[in-house]
């Protein structure tokens, strides 16, 4: 009897808590995917070696590479379009890293975006020293943000280095 009692005090307390589990954010290549198409914003600067934050105008086209795990980012800086840059992401098989950072963290956010964090040993030269460098992509419907942070060796702040912050915008043919 007092078993029974016990079971059904359990039951009781434990159908009276909520729980809010997080929503799985899928695949990382899932999620790269949603970014496909064009995209318009700013790009922030704030390393030392120009000894003052910098922000330009830029516009973003992503595409997929054939039907891989990779993505074209052509970055696109309408002051002055000779300094385009082209990148590639790439995701890993097992979906745990981008390029080569593993990804630390990925997470559904409050907003609904997808926030995906890595981290990969490197070199940071507006210190000239080795540095671990973070790269924080949060990806949304209408919303993408890249950011870009370095701790150097020894020192436990990160430092803002970039920030690339779009809004989706209709293609041009």
């Amino acid at each position: 009897m007092n078993n029974k009692l016990f079971s059904t005090a359990v039951v009781v307390i434990l159908s009276s808590c909520s729980v809010v589990a997080q929503k799985d954010p899928g695949s990382s290549t899932g999620i790269f995917k949603n970014l496909i198409g064009c995209w318009q914003g700013t790009l922030n600067y704030s390393g030392t070696m120009i000894r003052k934050p910098y922000s330009t105008n830029a516009e973003l086209v992503i595409k997929q590479i054939g039907s891989s795990d990779a993505f074209e980012f052509l970055h696109i800086y309408t002051a002055n379009r000779n300094e385009n840059v082209a990148d590639t992401i790439t995701v890993s098989k097992d979906g745990k890293k981008l390029n080569d950072g593993i990804i630390k963290s990925k997470r559904s956010t409050s907003e609904g975006n997808v926030e995906i964090m890595t981290e990969v040993a490197g070199f940071d030269p507006d210190n000239n020293t080795t540095a671990v460098i973070r790269q924080t992509y949060t990806i949304g419907k209408d919303v993408y943000t890249y950011k870009k942070q370095v701790q150097p060796v020894g020192q436990h702040d990160w430092l803002d280095r970039q920030e690339f912050k779009y809004a989706r915008k209709i293609c041009r043919k």
